[in-house]
């Protein structure tokens, strides 16, 4: 048993789609909706996780930045 259920407070949330979930957020208030919309944009994307996950090892190290500016030009 979660401490939630022990403490009697528990809810029971019905499953919403995306438009119903648009909706209620369109009702909060304004700075409630910007709490929001900031944790959204901090989601990472389905491409962010994947480029996460690809291999490092082989990639090119530099030792400065004056290096890698060089690579860059060549």
């Amino acid at each position: 048993m979660s401490k939630l259920e022990k403490s009697g407070n528990v809810t029971i949330l019905e499953r919403m789609n995306a438009s119903q979930i648009i909706e209620e957020i369109q009702r909060l208030p304004e700075d409630e909706r910007g709490k929001v919309l900031d944790f959204v944009r901090h989601q990472p994307n389905a491409e962010t996780l994947e480029a996460m996950r690809e291999p490092t090892d082989e990639l090119p190290r530099f030792d400065t930045v004056e290096d890698l500016f060089k690579e860059l030009q060549s």
